[in-house]
């Protein structure tokens, strides 16, 4: 059996990423540290087996660039997964699958804005775990209902 043959696929999965809205205010100058704030919350429906996590991303260095990011990335999970498995998912996993996107986005973003581009570091997100567990709806109850949720006019299911 070859290694490929013995990974299995994950039961959660993204669906999709979105940046809600962004703002970004830059000045000339050196790029100084800049410092990273995430706000994360999210909506869980069980009964859709679905999780929509909401990072609001704050990026200062306090001289030259204000960056503020609000996304979503929507998750899907399967049957076959245990509750630790889906905390581990919904708090560790999902804030780290699209962080990526956020970094990727601010490089291109501010790249293209004629002045050097802001690179964020790899970051371990970890410490988001207690903050996105008491920022965690659930509405599995409310199968048939429709959530609105602070994405403009979208509707997340």
């Amino acid at each position: 059996m070859s290694v490929l043959e013995k990974i299995e696929n994950s039961p959660f999965k993204l669906d999709s990423f979105m940046i809600i809205e962004s703002h970004i205010e830059r000045e000339p100058g050196a790029l100084q540290e800049v410092k990273v704030k995430i706000s994360p919350k999210g909506i869980l429906n069980r009964t859709k087996k679905n999780f929509s996590l909401f990072l609001d991303v704050s990026v200062q260095d306090n001289v030259s660039v204000t960056i503020n990011i609000s996304c979503v990335g929507s998750f899907r999970f399967k049957n076959d997964i245990n509750e630790q498995q889906l905390s581990n998912y919904f708090l560790i996993n999902a804030p780290s699958i699209i962080f990526p996107y956020i970094r990727s986005y601010i490089s291109a973003l501010t790249a293209l804005s004629g002045l050097p581009a802001v690179n964020l570091p790899v970051m371990n997100l970890t410490s988001l775990k207690e903050d996105l567990k008491n920022n965690i709806k659930d509405i599995s109850s409310k199968s048939k209902s429709t959530t609105k949720a602070k994405t403009g006019n979208k509707l997340i299911n």
